[in-house]
């Protein structure tokens, strides 16, 4: 039976492991929790959802002893908790994943996975083989045996540190796991082999809280959930009580499905944008390289596996990875980016999958991230002109519905989709002719979305050329005029806008170019 309102002053029922009541904090005169109150059962799936800046990571940082919060309870196992620190919150049986990676990353894997718990010998020194041993047995568990746990974690791509990081957070024996969008860039089959290892542990008791943009997600794997909105809980139901469209009712508070639907009339394309020719970046293992036309006006989007070469891509375009061989052209002409700065100075702006260590300067305010890719327009005579990075930054704030106190606060202050947007902000404030995009809206949630969405197909309408790498195949479906299949580094072929399928695009990515389900599509130079 579902619970229509979290009770504002619950009673812990038997089987409750932790209760959190009436939770309060504020971050100057932004509130960011303002009277939270739900409960977690022993041994099971719950999932907490909300649009951006509901709230939900700064319940986590609460729980797990990054700071304290104002006012309110929480009670674990009956009794009152408020971790000091992280190191209190694993000591109490509660450990985080948490949706940006916390590896060193110039430590081994089978270093970062024992980080908390070095084994040593007799002798009182670093038992290496065991060390490796564990690491193995911890990677196995989750399915990840091609990796090498003697390889320095820089050396994996983003999606390998992710399971890593879950690897690392299931070595510890907690009663309450806590994993904060886990799945955001993992492929298919690893978010299903995740699930079985997170169903496993649910089974032997453990409280496994899953926080998630992925409703889908939701519905497949947790048992109940709870909704926040402007730092409250508006409801807790049990899932078999609900629907994913009440769900985002109570998120957004709001109607999405206009925002979120597909274009309904075909774009018409320009002239030729960019151009590749046989493009080979350095990790390239295909000597013929990549080659497509993207024009002035389209969505074009690049699907694919992990691993298939599509963020090397992009990174060759704007010269963030060095190219072997092939040509570039914009506007019908030949170009050498010898650095990011050329592809700028040419009206090209990209929009890394990475925004915490490439996207973003955390320490610097919010105004001055937005405003760092328009220096010369902020600076007169040496001199920043704070005024004009603070219009940049307000009309950039305010056209993306940021989300925070001030844009003089630090961008470390903001939640995850809320960096995003100011990433997205930087880049739009250059008004750029070019907009390559890999993985926008990871870690954002529904609504947030929705407004990216409607942003990008109205920059298309202006006429700017969109090239966009994302690992969620609706979110390409729903924006593209053309999708691009790549597996092993290759173009598998372009399906257009009336022949998008997801069986048909997921046949490309595996590779199967010539296979019954997608011999209906229209392919253009598979490759």
């Amino acid at each position: 039976m579902c619970s229509a309102v979290p009770d504002p002053n619950p009673v812990a029922a038997p089987d409750d492991i932790l209760t959190v009541t009436g939770l309060k904090k504020h971050f100057g005169g932004v509130r960011a929790l303002d009277g939270a109150s739900f409960s977690l059962r022993r041994g099971e799936i719950h999932a907490l959802v909300g649009e951006n800046g509901a709230g939900k990571s700064t319940l986590i940082k609460i729980l797990s002893g990054v700071f304290p919060h104002d006012a309110g309870q929480i009670t674990l196992n009956g009794a009152p908790y408020r971790p000091a620190s992280p190191h209190d919150a694993k000591a109490s049986g509660l450990q985080v994943v948490h949706q940006e990676f916390n590896l060193l990353q110039h430590l081994s894997v089978a270093e970062n996975i024992s980080i908390e718990a070095m084994p040593r010998n007799r002798f009182g020194l670093l038992n290496r083989p065991e060390m490796n041993r564990r690491a193995r047995v911890a990677l196995d568990a989750i399915g990840l045996s091609d990796v090498d746990v003697r390889a320095p974690v820089s050396s994996l791509g983003i999606a390998h540190r992710q399971l890593v990081e879950i690897a690392r957070a299931l070595q510890s024996d907690s009663a309450i796991l806590i994993l904060d969008e886990p799945t955001a860039t993992l492929t298919e089959r690893e978010t299903t082999r995740l699930f079985d290892i997170v169903t496993g542990i649910r089974d032997r008791g453990v409280t496994v809280v899953f926080v998630t943009h992925y409703l889908d997600e939701v519905f497949a794997i947790c048992d109940r959930v709870t909704v926040f909105r402007s730092g409250e809980t508006i409801i807790t139901e049990n899932i078999p009580d609900t629907t994913p469209q009440n769900i985002v009712r109570n998120m957004v508070g709001r109607e999405l499905e206009a925002q979120m639907g597909a274009a309904t009339a075909a774009r018409i394309p320009g002239d030729v944008a960019l151009s590749l020719k046989g493009l080979r970046v350095a990790s390239d293992p295909n000597p013929a390289g990549v080659s497509l036309d993207l024009h002035y006006g389209e969505i074009l989007g690049i699907a694919g596996l992990v691993g298939a070469g599509r963020t090397e891509l992009l990174r060759g375009i704007v010269a963030a990875d060095p190219v072997l061989s092939g040509t570039l052209e914009c506007n019908g002409s030949a170009v050498h980016f010898k650095d990011p700065r050329d592809a700028i100075a040419a009206s090209i702006a990209f929009v890394t999958e990475d925004r915490k260590d490439e996207g973003l300067i955390l320490d610097m305010p919010i105004a001055a991230n937005i405003a760092l890719a328009s220096m010369k327009d902020i600076s007169r005579g040496g001199l920043l002109r704070f005024a004009r990075e603070q219009q940049i930054a307000e009309e950039g704030g305010a056209r993306l519905r940021l989300k925070c106190g001030s844009v003089r606060d630090p961008a470390s202050s903001l939640s995850g989709g809320n960096q995003q947007k100011v990433v997205l902000a930087k880049w739009l404030a250059r008004n750029p002719r070019i907009l390559i995009l890999d993985e926008p809206t990871r870690g954002i949630d529904v609504g947030a979305k929705a407004e990216i969405y409607a942003i990008l197909r109205d920059l298309a309408a202006q006429g700017v050329a969109l090239l966009i790498v994302s690992s969620e195949l609706p979110e390409l479906t729903n924006l593209s005029d053309r999708i691009m299949v790549m597996a092993n580094h290759r173009i598998m072929g372009t399906v257009h806008r009336p022949d998008f399928t997801e069986e048909g695009i997921l046949n490309l990515a595996y590779g199967q170019s010539d296979t019954s389900p997608i011999a209906d599509l229209q392919i253009e130079g598979a490759r």
